[in-house]
């Protein structure tokens, strides 16, 4: 059988949760069956870096809009050449400009991928993502919040969605890697209760009432240390903050970090403040997936992930009280913050695994060159 050739459309693959989940779906396809690479339609990035490392073909295109036609053009232009079976885009940008120019190119299957709920879209981003669903095959939604989010709020049939959980590599977190260099190099003494978060510094993650909470938990428990991890254009911003607040000695601000098993190892507990928007959260998951107990706020599909007084706690988003009770609950309970960890490692082999996710990807490839197939020897 000859392989199908599948390209991933996205803007761009800098550092964060949905490009790892476009990156493992790039690298994690069964090469026997598939011919994977990515395209970048804008800029590369560091997961880009990363796949070019391991053999994964990565084009950047640079194009920087999809209002000039032109752009339109020369991208289909470059899609007829490379003669893909299927287009699979990601994000808002690539996924307008690549369903036109996969359209205009006549590739046999177009696939839209959508991350997270995006309330924020103005009317004219909803009436291009309806128009755009009539020539799209299937759209992928990373939860069961983001389906409700694509058939409710965009008014997409129902037909044309499938919900697909984002998975992340069981075998990553699957040993307890030693963190004594880690946290000698982040100056957290030994013994010191650990809170942390992973994401980028962007509002929308909601740190500013993380940083919050911090100052209630630090009034009962001092010792502990809050773990920022990430960067941003909110660094300075959150940085200030904290000094603000005089609890600046207490929060760690460590930057990009790419040995997040290490990372997760060294935290008693993961929070995830998000406040407006979270199609599932990468983040989350991971954490889970090292054993750890996780508070995070009961938004987009965050609650389809964390079992509140299961595997965690959820709180209402914008809430730095809530957050607070939450986290020292767990630090009061360390027997029961641990047994929290086990139940969301299990809920994530059940659920959350990359194998599971891409399974699910491959089997709707297939089913759709399938019925493409289907249709065309029936024109004969």
């Amino acid at each position: 059988m000859e392989k199908l050739r599948v390209i991933q459309l996205v803007e761009d693959l800098k550092i964060g949760g949905a490009e790892r989940v476009i990156a493992d779906i790039a690298e994690g396809v069964d090469r026997n069956l598939f011919d994977a690479s990515v395209w970048c339609v804008s800029r590369g990035g560091e997961t880009a870096e990363e796949l070019r490392k391991k053999g994964i073909e990565v084009r950047v295109l640079g194009i920087k809009s999809y209002h000039n036609p032109l752009n339109i053009f020369r991208l289909s232009s470059q899609l007829k050449k490379a003669i893909p079976d299927i287009v699979h885009t990601h994000g808002y940008f690539a996924s307008v400009i690549g369903r036109l120019a996969a359209r205009r190119a006549r590739i046999s299957v177009i696939i839209s991928h959508v991350h997270s709920t995006y309330w924020e879209y103005k009317k004219k981003h909803i009436l291009m993502e309806k128009a755009l669903s009539r020539i799209t095959d299937r759209i992928i939604c990373c939860s069961k919040a983001v389906e409700n989010f694509v058939r409710g709020y965009e008014k997409i049939k129902p037909e044309k969605t499938l919900m697909i959980y984002n998975g992340v590599d069981e075998d990553r977190f699957s040993t307890v890697p030693d963190t004594s260099s880690l946290r000698a190099q982040l100056a957290i003494e030994e013994g010191a209760s650990v809170v942390g978060t992973i994401s980028s510094l962007t509002p929308h993650k909601g740190h500013a009432y993380l940083i919050q909470a911090a100052v209630k938990v630090h009034d009962s428990w001092p010792a502990a240390k809050f773990l920022i991890v990430g960067d941003g254009l909110l660094r300075k911003t959150l940085e200030e903050q904290a000094g603000r607040l005089n609890i600046a000695s207490s929060v760690i601000f460590a930057g990009i970090q790419k040995n997040i098993p290490e990372v997760l190892s060294l935290m008693d507990v993961f929070v995830l403040p998000s406040y407006s928007r979270e199609g599932l959260g990468i983040a989350i998951i991971e954490a889970m997936a090292a054993g750890k107990p996780v508070v995070a706020t009961n938004i987009g599909g965050i609650p389809e992930v964390v079992k509140d007084g299961e595997t965690g706690y959820l709180a209402p988003p914008q809430n730095p009280e809530a957050l607070a009770q939450a986290i020292i609950k767990l630090l009061q309970n360390p027997t029961n913050a641990k047994a929290m960890g086990k139940q969301g490692r299990i809920r994530f082999e059940k659920k959350f695994t990359k194998k599971r996710m891409l399974s699910e990807v491959e089997n709707l490839y297939a089913a759709l060159i399938d019925k493409k197939k289907e249709n065309q020897d029936e024109k004969i």
